[in-house]
């Protein structure tokens, strides 16, 4: 691919799309290719019936991030595409296409008055969910740092003495599922 060298040149949706895997850890499964968000309900499902079978307490919380969209900070975005080492004109090029952004009112058919958006990321914008998916990566981070530090400990999955494998989140879209061994200190 030939290196892009003004905004014409930019197709970012291509360019993201090679990069994104290597990007984002296996706990989110949409927008991703090879990924399926029916894999969360799968998961959550196997967990459930574990817990059920093996009678040990956990904990499964889904988290729903209403409206996330609307609500991603720009500076923020462009504060981790610099933690992941995004080179600045491309970081310029982004910057540039959510923050050009302008709504019109409909009214009767005919376009009424024009703003400028001020956050957040459009919705029918094809490059919005890898950008979004980029955002929960942080979130996801966060909450593998609170596993390292033993503030909450995932739930293991598999036989008994066997092969297992342990895991405290799964981020689909703007929602995640938080799955916990039921411990007291990690209520607190």
């Amino acid at each position: 691919m030939e290196a892009a060298v003004e905004v014409k040149d930019f197709r970012p949706i291509k360019r993201i799309k090679l990069v994104i895997d290597k990007l984002i850890s296996a706990n989110q499964h949409a927008f991703i290719e090879g990924r399926k968000r029916t894999d969360t309900a799968i998961v959550a499902n196997e967990f459930l019936d574990q817990l059920l079978k093996s009678k040990k307490k956990g904990i499964a919380c889904k988290l729903d991030q209403e409206k996330a969209y609307d609500h991603v900070n720009w500076s923020c975005l462009q504060n981790i595409f610099k933690q992941m080492n995004f080179c600045d004109k491309w970081i310029g090029w982004i910057r540039y296409c959510i923050s050009t952004v302008g709504f019109s009112i409909m009214i009767r058919g005919s376009p009424h008055g024009f703003f400028k958006a001020q956050r957040g990321l459009g919705p029918g914008d094809l490059l919005s969910p890898y950008l979004f998916t980029l955002v929960m990566e942080v979130l996801s981070m966060m909450i593998r740092w609170a596993e390292n530090f033993g503030w909450i400990k995932g739930m293991s999955f598999g036989r008994t003495g066997g092969d297992s494998v342990t895991i405290s989140h799964i981020l689909y879209a703007d929602d995640t599922l938080l799955l916990c061994e039921a411990h007291r200190k990690h209520l607190l």
